[in-house]
């Protein structure tokens, strides 16, 4: 089992890791293609063999395959090229399977060119070193990974099987679906699937999939978060009534690309296509990729979305589409730069109409900026677990809570600084193994999460929650898919949550990829794994309280120095750490000093050690700018996320006495404030009955001023 990953992604990036990727099936990629232009014989690919066994059963049965062709480009093809004037999306038109999910999803990535020099490394081709060998790159189970291929190409009755390229002497779009092919098993698991999943497996960043009716946000919202991402994101799109599992059912037509540029023409055996609506040209549960937004003035401010069909041809014919009049009422120099007529797969539509149409928007984004509204662009902040569902530990139809219990569990954070009026503040995402597809030979395993409210007293890091935790309403956190991701977008309260990924399938063990997306650092922890919580080597309190303190059992401030730069220290480095000074331990002592016999004692230490790592996690929160210091607006919050009710005098007051010239707080002197300030509330707690007031002798009152 491996613990938590990645704790401070600022961004989230496309291509980590891609650079040095783990060796698909164990195939280098380099030194099979050495070995065969040694031999000077062209590579046949035994992982991937080009027969029956690679298509599937399924797909035999639905095309009634008798015999499947193989031919490798060189053999059919003059003078083939792996990439001709760039990669385009235009490059790809979808044949006789029902891969529009996944040409939907690379026709995104062609908008990324770095992203799909990644995936496609440039050092193959069919001239210089050509041995009929390929390679490409895919995000696999949390890693990249480069898959291997020969180039034999399944042809059926003289046509290609898969999909083929607009340009007869292209090929990347064939050999790059022929290698996520293997990766997922087979031709057969392209002929239906989610959009999301293979913007995961082409990215390996954040998927979130947003419904545009019934959803938890409204469609202006989702338009809001599409127009800022539409530069940056990769976006995909399902048609009304389509089910994220899409699933195609096709009949002939005849090809029409003509006209679209002179390099460019459609190969003249007929096309598979799925069932058109006749009355506006859009094709029924079918996966479209959104290619721009736009807003223009037509009796007020419209906004328009640009979709590609990954036919090539096949295009909205209603209000907004190439040929409507509608076009001419709007600006000139909008029209110029919007308005293309080609038959070519690609047209406009209003929002509007695209809400009515559409019942899904899918966005994968290197960064999490379009979750963001308003003036709030903090970044968010990934934590991922990889880990392991032990069996009988499901759901299925009845709930049991001692088996439910043995999940895995993770217990994470909200700050009130970190709730929101409008979107979300918390992404999950869950992603079980790639294999179970495959191995328990009936689909993905349905998996799901629970995301329940701790409303007592914070858990005990090194245990799990018990079974009597969940015996609360199971319906209004739990979130389920038989899937292989299930991604959700949440907005929730301040205080803590209990996150429990689980397998509905009791009987079976597997292992799964947690990742959290929060607002805020160090807030995500793993229940029952010590070292989640415990930054040092001791296991207890009390055993860290033994050996830092050199006075019979209690601790002077030369001993809580050491402590606090061993141990309170860590984790905390900006502009190369922190060091804490005698003055500081001097002070929090001082604060932390009830008996005033200038010692600190086990109970108070450990109350200390309590509001360090509370303070500690809050400062975090609240420096935005993460510069390591904070003014009054940030101390205001930071005491409010305390629960301390301080009022801006006050603070003004801490901020005179703890701040540095500019009234600013570093983190030394940050914590000093807040641990006075939180002595201060307990004494005067200690001093009262009713909460309200106190009376003080002038002994009482100097006693006090000069211990707190």
């Amino acid at each position: 089992m491996q613990g938590p990953m990645d704790r401070n992604a600022n961004q989230l990036k496309l291509s980590g890791g891609s650079e040095s990727p783990t060796m698909f099936k164990n195939q280098d990629f380099h030194a099979l293609r050495d070995l065969h232009l040694r031999k000077g014989v062209l590579f046949n690919d035994e992982e991937f063999p080009a027969d029956m066994r690679v298509i599937g059963p399924h797909l035999i049965d639905e095309f009634k395959i008798h015999n499947m062709e193989w031919r490798r480009p060189p053999e059919f093809c003059k003078n083939p090229h792996l990439i001709v004037d760039g990669a385009s999306y235009f490059d790809i038109v979808q044949s006789k399977i029902g891969d529009c999910w996944v040409l939907s999803t690379i026709g995104s990535v062609t908008q990324k060119q770095t992203l799909l020099r990644n995936i496609i490394p440039a050092d193959q081709g069919f001239t210089r070193n050509y041995a009929g060998i390929f390679h490409f790159r895919f995000w696999y189970s949390g890693k990249w990974v480069d898959v291997v291929i020969d180039d034999r190409l399944p042809f059926l009755n003289g046509d290609f099987f898969s999909v083929r390229a607009s340009c007869a002497k292209e090929y990347w779009p064939c050999l790059l679906e022929k290698a996520y092919a293997k990766l997922l098993g087979s031709y057969q698991n392209l002929h239906w699937g989610d959009p999301a999943e293979a913007l995961v497996n082409f990215t390996g960043a954040l998927t979130l999939t947003l419904k545009l009716k019934g959803g938890d946000l409204h469609h202006s919202d989702i338009w809001e978060m599409v127009h800022k991402s539409s530069q940056k994101a990769l976006i995909t799109c399902i048609s009304e009534k389509a089910e994220v599992m899409t699933h195609n059912r096709r009949y002939s037509v005849p090809s029409a690309m003509e006209g679209r540029d002179e390099r460019r023409r459609s190969d003249p055996a007929n096309k598979y296509i799925e069932n058109i609506h006749v009355d506006n040209g859009l094709v029924d549960r079918h996966a479209y990729t959104v290619t721009d937004t736009a807003q223009v003035y037509r009796e007020g401010c419209v906004n328009l979305i640009r979709l590609w069909n990954p036919w090539g041809r096949g295009e909205w014919i209603g209000r907004w589409s190439d040929n409507c009049s509608w076009w001419n009422d709007i600006d000139p120099e909008d029209r110029k730069k919007l308005n293309t007529k080609r038959e070519d797969g690609e047209f406009w539509m209003s929002w509007e109409t695209f809400v009515q149409q559409f019942s899904r928007v899918i966005i994968c984004s290197p960064t999490l900026d379009f979750l963001n509204w308003g003036r709030d662009q903090r970044s968010w902040h990934k934590t991922s677990y990889e880990n392991i569902w032990p069996k009988a530990s499901g759901l299925e139809d009845s709930f049991n809570k001692d088996l439910f219990c043995k999940n895995p569990q993770y217990l994470i954070r909200i700050s009130p600084s970190d709730e929101v009026q409008k979107g979300y503040n918390v992404i999950i995402s869950l992603m079980q193994n790639h294999r179970n597809r495959q191995k328990f030979g009936r689909g993905w395993l349905p998996i799901g999460f629970l995301v329940s409210k701790v409303d007592a007293e914070l858990p005990d890091p090194q245990r799990k929650m018990p079974g009597s935790f969940f015996l609360k309403d199971l319906q209004s956190g739990i979130h389920i898919n038989k899937q292989r991701d299930v991604t959700k977008g949440l907005k929730l309260a301040s205080g803590r949550y209990v996150i429990t990924p689980f397998n509905a399938d009791r009987s079976q063990e597997s292992s799964f990829l947690l990742q959290v997306f929060l607002r805020s650092q160090g807030c995500t922890v793993e229940l029952g794994d010590s070292q989640s919580f415990l930054k040092n080597e001791e296991k207890t309190q009390e055993e860290t309280f033994m050996k830092y303190a050199t006075q019979g059992g209690k601790m002077n401030s030369q001993d809580l120095q050491k402590f606090l730069n061993d141990v309170i220290s860590k984790g905390f480095a900006p502009h190369g750490g922190i060091r804490f000074s005698t003055e500081a331990s001097r002070s929090m002592l001082a604060s932390m000093d009830f008996t005033c016999n200038g010692k600190l004692e086990l109970e108070f230490f450990m109350r200390l050690w309590r509001y360090l790592n509370h303070f500690k996690a809050i400062f975090t929160d609240v420096d935005v700018d993460q510069n390591g210091f904070i003014g009054l607006s940030e101390l205001r919050k930071a005491a409010k996320s305390a629960g301390m009710a301080v009022s801006s005098d006050q603070l003004t007051i801490l901020l005179l006495r703890y701040g540095d010239y500019e009234m600013k707080l570093n983190f030394e002197d940050y914590l000093c404030c807040m641990v006075r300030l939180k002595s201060a509330f307990k004494r005067f707690q200690m001093l009262t009955s009713d909460g309200k007031g106190v009376y003080l002798t002038e002994g009482k009152w100097l006693k006090i001023m000069m211990s707190c």
